[in-house]
């Protein structure tokens, strides 16, 4: 009978949870900013609320029947102390007003984090954030004023995620009510392949491409030389005659010096096919490790993943797009 009434109650559960997640879809919609209200907040006793609820409820049939003043006038008491940490848990969230950005990234197997702007004109006490099946943030000091805090999620492997709505919670006070909020600023989560450091030399894994002349300029890096004119910069003390721009000089515009510059350095390309053959996800590892160094040394560097290609380039709008189609790439034969 036990095993047969298991699957029922889960069946309810998950019918119970869908209704409510809908009815909860209309009531606080996605948006970037929430201010919390009567509209948004729900309240209800913890388990030590309802112990002290039925202590009182006893306590009031007790005086009730001995005719006992002293022991009813205790038992209004405590249900005024009640009713009045109802009200003073309530105002606790209520008027923070909560934006945030709607988009995070990190790294598989670490703590990501979502920065969330809280706007307080009153103190309050004892707010937790946290994400559905998440590590709940704690502030456990008084809030007041505009400040921020980290949520974080956690996720093992790489993809997109969408963490789901943040709930905001309190037991502000005496732990009598939980006071809380579901809202929803419409997270999506981009996470990475963990960086896994290459043993061998990493230049034995990259290679220049073989079409470079053909490339945009803006993506060859220039250092200081001999072969190009590049500038003409105020003249320092110090700087050999023979830059001088004399016919500037003639024409009156000061004394100036010209710099002249070279091409340096190859275009380096990241390909699967050149990563150790330990598996898709590890050789993803790889390449994460890779382009993080290449960005870190400001080397120009094209991302090869066989049925998905990233043009040479530097800076960086160019690191995090290599890393977002190194999270969402499915296999070579996708």
């Amino acid at each position: 009978m036990t095993t047969f009434l298991i699957p029922i109650k889960s069946i309810i559960s998950r019918f119970i949870k869908r209704r409510f997640n809908r009815w909860l879809k209309r009531r606080i919609p996605p948006a970037s900013k929430h201010t919390l209200s009567n509209r948004n907040i729900f309240i209800m006793p913890t388990r030590f609320g309802y112990a002290y609820l039925i202590f009182v409820v006893l306590l009031f049939l007790l005086a009730t029947n001995y005719q006992n003043n002293v022991i009813m006038l205790l038992s209004y008491l405590m249900a005024s102390l009640f009713i009045t940490t109802m009200m003073h848990s309530f105002y606790n969230l209520s008027g923070i007003v909560l934006s945030a950005d709607n988009k995070a990234a990190g790294y598989a197997k670490h703590n990501i984090s979502f920065p969330i702007n809280i706007i307080s004109p009153n103190k309050r006490v004892d707010l937790r954030f946290c994400f559905d099946s998440q590590q709940p943030t704690h502030l456990p000091k008084t809030v007041k004023g505009d400040q921020t805090v980290y949520v974080s999620c956690h996720y093992e492997n790489r993809g997109v995620y969408l963490p789901g709505r943040l709930k905001v919670s309190s037991e502000y006070s005496f732990g009598l009510f939980i006071t809380w909020t579901r809202i929803d600023f419409d997270h999506q989560c981009s996470v990475y392949p963990e960086a896994i450091t290459l043993n061998n030399n990493q230049n034995s894994f990259t290679g220049s491409s073989e079409n470079s002349a053909a490339l945009d300029e803006s993506f060859l890096e220039y250092k200081p030389g001999t072969d190009d004119f590049f500038e003409l910069k105020s003249h320092v003390l110090g700087e050999p005659l023979s830059r001088i721009a004399w016919k500037q000089f003639a024409r009156g515009q000061g004394l100036l010096t010209k710099h002249y510059q070279k091409q340096e350095g190859t275009i380096r390309w990241l390909k699967l096919t050149d990563m150790p053959n330990h598996g898709l996800e590890k050789q993803l590892q790889y390449l994460c490790f890779l382009v993080n160094e290449h960005n870190y040394a400001g080397q120009i560097f094209g991302l090869d993943l066989g049925n998905r290609e990233i043009k040479p380039a530097q800076g960086d709008q160019h690191f995090k797009r290599c890393l977002l189609e190194l999270a969402v790439f499915k296999g070579p034969q996708a």
